[in-house]
Order: structure tokens, then sequence, then C-alpha cells
């Protein structure tokens, strides 16, 4: 009898120490994040910024795509 229960220990030890050394990870990860910042008005303004500089340069690409197809031109391939 004494031996089935120190078996059933044995056994039991493996799975008991990987939860509490999960909960004891989690645990730590939390208390050590970094804060979050929220985003400065200047970081926005660049973002936007740069979305419009994209979305006009879409434009342009759509544009010359557009007039190459409608002059049946090949484009030239790029290396």
């Amino acid at each position: 009898m004494s031996e089935y229960i120190l078996v059933v220990l044995i056994l039991l030890a493996c799975p008991v120490g990987m939860g509490l050394m999960m909960w004891w990870m989690q645990r730590y990860a939390r208390q050590n994040q970094p804060r979050q910042r929220t985003a400065t008005p200047t970081a926005l303004g660049a973002t936007e910024v740069e979305v419009v500089r994209l979305r006009a340069e879409i434009d342009q690409l759509k544009a010359a795509h557009r007039e190459a197809s409608e002059s049946g031109g090949r484009q030239p391939q790029d290396p």
C-alpha cells in the first residue's frame, strides 16, 4: 500500500510541478510587463502622412497600369 502511494506521488509530482511553474511564470510576466504607451500626436501625424503618401503612390501606379493596358504597350520588366 505504501509503495502504491509513493508511486502515485511520484507520478503526480511532474504535472503538479509544471502547473506551479506555469502559474508562477504568468504571475511574474504580468508584473514585469512594460506599460503600454499611447501613441503621441506627432507619431499619429507621421503615420497619417505616410498613409496619404502611400495612397497617392498606389493611385499613380494604378493610373500607369491603366494607361499601359489601354495603349497596348508592354511595361518594362524589372530584373
